[in-house]
């Protein structure tokens, strides 16, 4: 039986990002794959709302981590001072990466589930001691969202360059650099729905004139060297600086296309729909999500019921077809599960979830009635047709 990858990233993939993986490597100099790369970084700057000539896209062969390294030390010194909005195991992830650079690391944590208060962040920005905030859009550990464009209104008027992690966002929600975003980033197995290995992003004008001022930290993450590349890339001129995935690159190029032609509006509208229907069919089998109000359209934090077997569960819907992600907070790990919902995810996505849910809740003891959630999700696309 083929399994289900419901999972905050890998994800499944269209068939023409499959078959783009499959064609033979060509030369990372050629005018071919010249041509891939440019219109990759073109429509990278398109799903980004970057646009102008001031910013500049990037396409780095590494993981989102790398992503975070590259978006935030290229704008620092080490006497810098950074603030870290802290909603889940990315957050702390970034104050892991900071700790390498500076001691100056101050944190805004909500409750476990909660979104930031942005007023609580326009306090700390007003004080103008920050030269760098980060906020992660939609932390893949807990699924909250937080709302980003409030926070660029407050960071644009202020000297705080803001960075969005936007890995479990970019494809999935709305996010739009000309908000006030100065830095944001993504990585290409989530909601760009391309394999593993890309790092994605746009970096604006006020971030690239502040590194312009500073001492690189870093060799492979130095944005300065990448930036070359992308500019003699999108010139047709070619660039040079570590040799590009060209295989990756081209599925990445593919599935980009998928997004556009898609339209980027209708799919961010797809993925509403389709969590919302999946969110209703949760609470009808009187699960509880872990993000509190505001809930992301592309991945759900889920608590079991009380006392159930978080392994056995992921075990059960596995053998149901379906394949979830555990926990990743520390504290909570064991009481909840995630599930990944971007991509091409449809209604028959979504109704085998909430099936394979059903019966492994019920193979762990669990009385849900058969056909609760399945009935709850379907009300929604009812009314969606």
């Amino acid at each position: 039986m083929r399994e289900l990858l419901m999972i905050p990233g890998p994800i499944e993939y269209e068939s023409n990002v499959l078959n783009a993986m499959s064609i033979p490597t060509i030369s990372h100099s050629s005018k071919e794959f010249l041509s891939i790369y440019r219109e990759a970084l073109q429509r990278v700057s398109s799903i980004f709302g970057s646009e102008t000539g001031d910013n500049i896209p990037f396409i780095i062969s590494g993981s989102g981590t790398l992503g975070m390294e590259v978006s935030t030390v290229n704008f620092i010194s080490r006497d810098s001072k950074v603030l870290v909005v802290n909603t889940g195991y990315f957050g702390d992830r970034f104050v892991d990466l900071f700790s390498r650079f500076t001691d100056s690391i101050e944190q805004i944590k909500p409750s476990l589930g909660e979104a930031v208060d942005p007023s609580l962040v326009k306090e700390k920005l007003d004080t103008n001691e920050f030269d760098l905030i980060t906020v992660t859009h939609v932390d893949t550990s807990t699924g909250v969202r937080n709302d980003i464009k409030k926070i660029a209104e407050f960071s644009k008027s202020s000297n705080t360059l803001f960075v969005v992690d936007g890995v479990c966002s970019v494809g999935g929600e709305y996010l739009d650099m000309k908000w006030g975003i100065d830095v944001a980033f993504t990585a290409s197995q989530k909601a760009l729905g391309a394999p593993p290995g890309l790092t994605v992003g746009v970096a604006g004008g006020r971030a690239l004139t502040r590194m312009g001022k500073l001492k690189p930290l870093t060799f492979f993450s130095d944005l300065r060297k990448w930036e070359t590349v992308s500019r003699g890339v999108l010139d047709s001129k070619g660039g040079y600086f570590g040799t590009p995935n060209v295989n990756l690159i081209t599925a990445l190029n593919v599935s980009l296309s998928n997004i556009m032609r898609e339209g980027l509006e209708a799919r961010i509208k797809r993925h509403e729909l389709m969590s919302s229907a999946l969110r209703s069919g949760i609470h009808a089998m009187g699960l509880e999500i872990m993000a509190k109000k505001s809930h992301a359209n592309t991945i759900s934090a889920v608590y079991l019921p009380d006392g159930m077997d978080s392994k056995k569960f992921l075990g059960d819907a596995k053998d149901n077809g379906v394949v979830f992600a555990s926990g990743l907070i520390k504290e909570v790990a064991s009481r909840y599960f995630r599930i990944g919902h971007m991509g091409g995810i449809g209604p028959a996505e979504v109704l085998i979830t909430l099936g394979a849910i059903e019966r492994a809740l019920k193979a762990g003891g669990y009385g849900v009635k058969a056909g609760t959630g399945l009935t709850a999700a379907q009300e929604i696309l009812f009314k969606s047709d």
